[in-house]
């Protein structure tokens, strides 16, 4: 009888270790892949407007436990590279190519206690700059010169919702989603002379699956 006791209390401990919530000082690592969708539109230019297209990439980020319910997060990726099109009278006009990165920092609350699904909210301020922007040979060709594109560093408001799934007592699955305000001016010159100046709002909704892992 004792011997049964014994095995059903480490029993019990070891349920409630699998499926504990976390607690002040944890640490959770995400990683996963990350889909960028703008959902994009800008003022008119050249006739037209610009659009941003989809992209995919590698998304990580690091949370600190202030309380079991409460984590501060730390966003971050790979650079992700977007194509830029043209809309409206441009449509079809391959404009050119940008590469960004969308540091993120955020406040998150974890409302469940016990449990392996834990779900959470979170608020924060993103950064997004941009680099790498490229012209294409058909702006090139439309506008008759060597052209360039540059777009202005974006910061603004980032909404999440997000759920960890526990595997163990370390590992977990993760899927998430932001909304983020990205606003950016596109300049575009001509042989070295402004020839266009537009506003461009990029606002994306961003996906991520992956794992996390838990110390």
């Amino acid at each position: 009888m004792r011997q049964l006791v014994m095995a059903l209390v480490l029993g019990s401990s070891c349920v409630a270790a699998a499926t504990h919530a976390h607690e002040a000082g944890d640490f959770l690592v995400r990683v996963g892949v990350a889909q960028v969708a703008p959902d994009a539109s800008s003022g008119s230019v050249l006739g037209g407007g610009v659009d941003v297209e989809d992209a995919t990439g590698l998304g990580f980020s690091g949370t600190w436990f202030a309380t079991p319910h409460i984590g501060i997060e730390v966003l971050a990726a790979l650079p992700f590279e977007h194509d830029i099109v043209g809309s409206g009278a441009l449509s079809g006009v391959d404009i050119g190519s940008t590469k960004h990165l969308p540091p993120t920092v955020s406040l998150q609350y974890y409302p469940l206690g016990e449990g392996k699904f834990q779900p959470y909210a979170g608020i924060g301020l993103n950064y997004t700059t941009f680099f790498d922007t490229k012209s294409s040979a058909a702006l090139d060709s439309a506008l008759v010169g060597d052209t360039d594109i540059s777009l202005k560093d974006s910061t603004g408001v980032a909404l999440q919702l997000g759920a960890d799934w526990q595997l163990n007592d370390n590992w977990y699955l993760n899927a998430a989603v932001w909304k983020i305000d990205i606003e950016t001016t596109a300049r575009i010159s001509v042989d070295g002379t402004q020839a266009a100046r537009v506003d461009v709002t990029i606002d994306p909704l961003v996906f991520m699956l992956g794992a996390a892992y838990s110390f």
